[in-house]
């Protein structure tokens, strides 16, 4: 006969083989989440030892890129000192020509040249100025009319 603490036991082994059982069954599941845990790690990895180079060739580039800039840069410095040279030697010209054309040898200078300039226009006849002069004999007889009469109405007047 079947006493309770047979049935007892007899329950306990079963439970204990159902929780055998299910320790088993997630034993087996994290042996199957490891396993896709290796190989993630794996493909992270080799994918990331790819992206590390390309991230290598990246600075690789950035570095050349910055020699051939650094390599500009001390030429347009060059450049800077050779303009800052320049201007200074252009401004020390500019004062000695404003020195010499505003003092008294520019003046007279200037004085000459309109003379010149004056005197060969009036040789070739090529100017008369507008309040100029003429003598009589060389006036048209036309304008000698003119003068007459205007000088006889602004008399009535």
């Amino acid at each position: 006969m079947v006493n309770w603490g047979d049935v007892a036991a007899l329950v306990a082994a079963f439970f204990f083989a159902v929780l055998v059982c299910a320790a088993v069954y997630v034993l087996i599941r994290l042996a199957r989440l490891l396993t896709e845990a290796r190989r993630l790690v794996a493909d992270t990895r080799a994918r990331s030892d790819s992206m590390f180079e390309r991230a290598q060739a990246a600075v690789d580039r950035a570095h050349e890129q910055l020699d051939a800039t650094e390599t500009v840069t001390a030429g347009m410095d060059e450049l800077n000192t050779g303009m800052s040279q320049l201007s200074a030697q252009v401004s020390a010209l500019a004062g000695l020509g404003r020195a010499v054309a505003t003092g008294p040898a520019g003046r007279a200078a200037a004085f000459v040249y309109g003379v010149k300039h004056a005197v060969s226009l009036r040789r070739d006849g090529r100017a008369v100025p507008a309040h100029a002069i003429t003598p009589k004999a060389s006036r048209p007889q036309s304008d000698q009319a003119e003068l007459s009469a205007a000088g006889s109405a602004g008399g009535r007047r």
